[in-house]
C-alpha cells in the first residue's frame, strides 16, 4: 500500500470513528440485545419462581383432591372462606381448585392488588407446587416421561451410511453467512453515502488536490471494510459473551455439542465471506458515484440490498438439499450470488465447480464496479477542476 493510499484509508477511518453517529450505530443493537436478554432473564426468574418468603400466607381449596392432606398451606373447604379470607386480609394469595379441574383444566386465583402488577407471576406459582406433590407420588421414569427434562442424542445418518452432522457442520459457516448480512445492513448505507457525500460537499476536491482520485476513491472503499469489521467486531462480541455466560443453559449446551468444524467449509466459508464484502463494496460505491445526490444514491442502494438477501425469503429450498432451477438462479445472478453461494455452502449443497464459477463471477464484477467507481469518480473531479476557472471569472 502506498504512501498516500495508507493516508487516506487512514484519514477515512478517524474521521469516521469520531462521528458519534458512527458509534450509535455500533453499539445500538448490541445495547437493545442486552436489555431485552437482562428483560427476559429477569421475566424468565420471576416467572419459575414458585417458593414464598415466610411471611406470606398462602390458602387453597381444593375440591377435586389433587393435594396431599399433608402439606404447608391453609386449607379452606369452600370457595367463599378463601375469598373472604383474603379481603380480610388473613391470607395474601388464594387458590381454588375446582371439583372439575380435570375437565375444564382451570382453576382460580385470589390476591388483594391495590395497583398495576405487570411482571406478578405468583398466579402461576400453583403450577410449581402441584407438580412438585405429583412427582412426588410417581417413580423417577415416569416423572422424566412427562417432564421431559432428559436429553435425546441425535445422530444423523448420511446415504452412504456414514454419520452426518448436518447442523453441527453448518453453525460455523452459518455464522459468517450472519457476519455478511450485518456488514450490508449495518455498513451497506455508509458505503454508498461517503461517495455522494464527497461529491455534495466538495470535499473531495480539496483532497484530490494531494492524491488522485483513484486513490481517493480505493483509499475510502478500504476504509469503509475496515469500519464494517469493526461493527461486526462490536455486534459479535456481545454475542458470544452472552453465549460464554449462558453455555450451562440446555438450549445453549445442546447447540454448543453439536458444533463440528469441517476444515473444508470454514476455508470456503472465509473466502466467499471476503470475496462477498469485495462484491457489495463495489456495488454500493459504484451506485454512489453514478448517481448525482442522496436522494437519486437511495433509489439504487434499496433494491440492490433487497436482492442482494432474496435468496434468504427462499430459505425452505435451500435446507431442502435439492437443487432446484431458482436455487440455481440465484447462485448465478450477479446480485444475489453471494448470499445463495454462501447459503449452499453452509448446508452443503455446493460443488467445488460451482464455487470455482461463482468465485470468478463475483470477482470479475467486483472488479468491474470498482473499476467504473474510480473511474467515473476520477471524471467528475477532472470536470470540476476544468470548470474552477470558469466558476470563479464569473464570481468576479
Amino acid at each position: 500500500m502506498s504512501k498516500a493510499l495508507s493516508n487516506v484509508v487512514k484519514f477515512e477511518i478517524v474521521r469516521q470513528l469520531k462521528k458519534p453517529s458512527f458509534w450509535l450505530s455500533v453499539l445500538l443493537v448490541p445495547a437493545f440485545m442486552g436489555l431485552m436478554f437482562l428483560i427476559g432473564f429477569s421475566q424468565e426468574n420471576s416467572g419459575t419462581q414458585v417458593d414464598f418468603s415466610e411471611d406470606t400466607k398462602v390458602a387453597i381449596t381444593d375440591e377435586a383432591g389433587v393435594l396431599p392432606k399433608e402439606n404447608p398451606f391453609s386449607l379452606y373447604q369452600t370457595r367463599d372462606e378463601g375469598i373472604s379470607a383474603v379481603k380480610s386480609g388473613e391470607v395474601e394469595l388464594f387458590y381454588y381448585i375446582p371439583a372439575d379441574f380435570a375437565e375444564t383444566k382451570k382453576l382460580e386465583f385470589y390476591q388483594v392488588a391495590d395497583g398495576l402488577h405487570l411482571f406478578d407471576f405468583r398466579s402461576d406459582a400453583i403450577k410449581g407446587i402441584l407438580r412438585g406433590f405429583a412427582s412426588s407420588t410417581l417413580p423417577e421414569k415416569d416423572i422424566l416421561a412427562i417432564t421431559g427434562e432428559y436429553e435425546v442424542e441425535v445422530t444423523q445418518i448420511s446415504s452412504s451410511g456414514e454419520n452426518a452432522n448436518v447442523l453441527g457442520r453448518a453453525i460455523i459457516p452459518g455464522l459468517f453467512l450472519v457476519a455478511f448480512f450485518l456488514f450490508l445492513v449495518l455498513g451497506g448505507n455508509r458505503l454508498t453515502m461517503t461517495v455522494v457525500e464527497e461529491k455534495e460537499n466538495r470535499i473531495s476536491e480539496m483532497i484530490l488536490t494531494a492524491v488522485s482520485a483513484k486513490t481517493l476513491i480505493i483509499g475510502k472503499m478500504i476504509a469503509m471494510i475496515i469500519l464494517g469489521f469493526i461493527q461486526i467486531f462490536a455486534f459479535m462480541v456481545p454475542v458470544l459473551i452472552l453465549v460464554f455466560l449462558n453455555r450451562d443453559n440446555p438450549i445453549v449446551s445442546s447447540v454448543l455439542s453439536v458444533i463440528e468444524v469441517d476444515p473444508f467449509m470454514v476455508v470456503t466459508s472465509v473466502i466467499l465471506f471476503l470475496f462477498s464484502i469485495l462484491f457489495v463494496t463495489g456495488i454500493l460505491t459504484c451506485i454512489g458515484a453514478f448517481t448525482p445526490n442522496a436522494r437519486d444514491a437511495s433509489n439504487f442502494m434499496g433494491p440492490a440490498i433487497v436482492a442482494s438477501v432474496f435468496p434468504l425469503y427462499f430459505m425452505q429450498m435451500f435446507l431442502s438439499g435439492e437443487v432446484t432451477f431458482l436455487v440455481e438462479f440465484f447462485t448465478y445472478f450477479p446480485l444475489s450470488a453471494p448470499v445463495a453461494l454462501m447459503l449452499r455452502n453452509t448446508f452443503g449443497t455446493l460443488s467445488a465447480p460451482e464455487l470455482i464459477i461463482g468465485l470468478i463471477e463475483i470477482t470479475f464484477i467486483s472488479v468491474l464496479m470498482i473499476y467504473l467507481t474510480a473511474r467515473t469518480f476520477q471524471k467528475n473531479a477532472i470536470n470540476f477542476q476544468l470548470n474552477m476557472p470558469k466558476l470563479f471569472k464569473k464570481k468576479k
